[in-house]
């Protein structure tokens, strides 16, 4: 089920998985990019789920500004609101997965309560969220 559909990203609801499925087509910053996360966190609190599936393949670099308040503001919100399991499918862009890798480095320091794993593709995360 499509929960949200933007040029620069869709959320979906994965029924099999119980899954907040988050694919970012594009760059984005700033006010889309919060509004974006702080979207996907509504639907996880809609269904009462705790599993998240980040496809950042085509994301493109996070913003200093948007790393620091990933986690500073939207991770601790997340994790507050039930987020438990994270699959992250690795952007395509080597300076990209580097701001990724930064903002999950301290989420998952952050955060103990927190499972995430990483994939080069969609179908592999589903089946690992799915077990």
């Amino acid at each position: 089920m499509i929960y949200f559909d933007k040029p620069y990203l869709t959320i979906r609801w994965d029924l099999a998985t119980r899954t907040v499925i988050m694919e970012w087509k594009m760059f984005v910053d700033g006010e889309a990019f919060r509004n974006g996360l702080n979207t996907g966190l509504e639907l996880l609190v809609e269904k009462g789920a705790s599993h998240w599936l980040a496809d950042l393949r085509n994301l493109g670099v996070i913003t200093p500004d948007d790393q620091k308040w990933s986690n500073e503001v939207w991770f601790p919100k997340a994790v507050s609101k039930g987020i438990r399991v994270m699959a992250i499918v690795v952007p395509k862009s080597t300076i990209a997965g580097m701001s990724v890798d930064a903002i999950m480095k301290k989420a998952e320091l952050n955060n103990r309560t927190l499972v995430t794993h990483y994939f080069d593709n969609v179908f592999d995360a589903r089946e690992w969220l799915r077990a």
